[in-house]
């Protein structure tokens, strides 16, 4: 086993590629003094358990969880998550059919971008490249982009026809006017102007803000430690663009007021200059099992759930074995994932990440304003993010959990339990980062860049300032005692598993942030979210994660709101398996 200093601190580096000269980052530093009693530390000889041999050694592959098995919180899906992540980015083992990673093995299919309404599954061959995209825009239950108000709720933006007459603003006295000119103060209030110029009072609508829920649960007992409005539907808004300002307001022209600087379509580029391009894949228990039904887009009401049992796993098995594929890792069952990654010369260590060559889509720069696409380039990339979901048994509304690589991002102040008693670990004020600047007193998790259209705008286009603003997916801000219990939680948890990684192993500078479910696999609401329920990663719901520990924030079930296969953004949308 590795020995470790008091706190993990990997030295990573980001090369800023405009620039053309590099300087060091600072790692996240995940504690390694968490206290055991109350928290969830893996033993040591559990982690050699989930590789193939019992044995952890340098790049050794890892066996997937058996999600057949039933999961009692909260520490199993803790264990859960990091088995998965470490099966789903080990080297892929030749049974697997080649390939680098065990996710991008041809057990596993690529899912692309929606078309015309539908997606489809791309297998997965050896030795051929990927194909990433841009970021891609959070989506809302009903399927369209996504962003925050100030008070926690979610505000779906409905497209636009082209050419069509932007909507009309609605004012205090009832009135509806176009605007000429929109600004916005140093205190972050909007300031509308019409198209005389004057200044107008805009109608602003009126919404209560949802205290966010923290939910405690331990192996006996869970309990609601604050209430929360229920959050069935979201909002629906449309999105007009005054002097490049963009501005939200509802059906009937009243304005939204949202989290500074959010824009559907946020588009995340490092302090170097690199874009961050995103792939979701799926394994092939969840695509056969997709192709198990029907051929159309599958109803959002629906009784179809995901398998969560052996025998259900041996239903897609077979299913699958009469279309000539066999299924090696049945009792995984349906797997999900959505990882994040950034061109590998704008870091210095590349060898300190998971890397993989992809083809993506390239632009032309010229105008800091506005750039255009101009083809695509194979380029090699580095991971800095991962989603890892999946369901198990009993939880159709699948389990939620999120990795990030050690030197992305500053976190905000957390609490946690510690061996000699609790600690509070402050929010940097100074540092350098992939996607932080190394000073920085602005509003964090701002959008500068966003997409339109096939362009990238902004004003100029640049990068974000970007902070974990929820560390280990809890919500510190709001109830940090409670909060630092599920803190300690997962930081035991991963620190207990960097701990017994080779040093050398890549998968040793990624840490887990946490991981959310609901009590008894119902369908989210308003208070069965468990675990770590203010679940973000920092390079995916950047934009949607708040601004501080304690602003509001989305959460993986606020969009995923059922525990059928409706649950995901994907599934119904894929048309089956020839």
């Amino acid at each position: 086993m590795n020995t470790l200093p008091a706190k993990i601190a990997l030295l990573v580096c980001s090369a800023l590629a405009a620039q053309g000269f590099t300087l060091p980052v600072d790692a996240q530093e995940v504690p390694t003094d968490a206290a055991s009693v109350g928290g969830c530390p893996i033993a040591a000889a559990t982690v050699d358990g989930f590789f193939v041999g019992g044995k952890s050694t340098l790049n050794a592959v890892a066996n997937p969880a058996d999600s057949t098995v039933v999961l009692s919180p909260n520490c199993p899906f803790f264990q859960w998550s990091e088995q998965m992540y470490l099966w789903l980015t080990s080297p892929a083992p030749a049974q697997y059919g080649g390939g680098s990673r065990v996710m991008f093995s041809p057990q596993f299919f690529t899912v692309t971008p929606e078309s015309g309404g539908r997606r489809t599954f791309l297998p997965n061959v050896a030795g051929k490249p990927l194909q990433m995209r841009l970021r891609a825009t959070e989506l809302g239950v009903h399927g369209f982009p996504v962003v925050m108000s100030r008070t926690g709720h979610a505000i779906e933006v409905l497209p636009q026809k082209a050419g069509a007459k932007p909507p009309a603003v609605k004012l205090k006295s009832g009135a509806l006017v176009q605007l000429s000119r929109v600004t916005r103060t140093a205190e972050g209030k909007l300031q509308l102007f019409d198209k005389a110029g004057k200044q107008v009072e805009p109608s602003i609508l009126s919404l209560k803000a949802i205290p966010r829920t923290r939910v405690l649960l331990d192996a006996k007992t869970h309990a609601t430690i604050v209430p929360e409005a229920a959050l069935k539907e979201t909002i629906a808004a449309h999105k007009i663009l005054v002097n490049k300002v963009p501005l939200f307001i509802d059906l009937s022209g009243n304005v939204i007021d949202v989290e500074p600087g959010q824009a559907d379509g946020g588009v995340l580029i490092s302090q170097g200059g690199s874009l961050i391009y995103y792939i979701a894949e799926v394994n092939d228990v969840f695509a056969y099992h997709r192709s198990m039904q029907m051929a159309g887009l599958i109803p959002t009401p629906t009784t179809i759930n995901f398998p969560q049992t052996a025998s259900d796993a041996a239903a897609v098995t077979s299913f699958a074995a009469g279309k000539g594929h066999t299924i090696l890792d049945a009792n995984a069952l349906a797997i999900e994932t959505k990882s994040s990654w950034i061109e590998a010369s704008a870091v210095t260590n590349p060898g300190d990440y998971v890397q993989e060559t992809a083809i993506v889509p390239t632009f032309d720069k010229t105008n800091p304003n506005s750039w255009v696409p101009n083809g695509q380039a194979t380029i090699k990339l580095v991971m800095v993010g991962i989603h890892v979901v999946g369901s198990t048994n009993g939880h159709g509304e699948m389990v939620w959990a999120t990795f990030e690589h050690l030197g992305n991002s500053p976190a905000a102040t957390y609490a946690y339990n510690s061996t000699s008693g609790p600690k509070t670990v402050n929010q940097p004020t100074t540092g350098t980062w992939l996607f932080s600047p190394s000073s920085f007193s602005g509003t964090f998790n701002s959008s500068v860049a966003h997409v339109s259209g096939a362009d990238i705008t902004g004003s100029p286009i640049g990068p974000a300032a970007v902070l974990r603003a929820k560390p280990w997916g809890s919500n510190d801000g709001g109830t940090p005692a409670n909060a630092a219990g599920l803190n300690t939680q997962v930081i035991s948890a991963t620190a207990s598993v960097i701990a017994k990684l080779d040093v050398k192993d890549v998968r040793a500078k990624y840490f887990m942030v946490g991981t959310t479910w609901t009590i008894g696999g119902a369908a989210p609401n308003s208070g069965n979210q468990v675990g770590t329920n203010h679940l973000a990663n920092s390079t995916i719901e950047t934009f949607v994660q708040g601004s501080s520990s304690s602003s509001p924030s989305m959460n993986c079930f606020t969009c995923h709101t059922s525990n059928t296969v409706a649950v995901s953004h994907i599934y119904r949308e894929l048309t089956p398996l020839p």
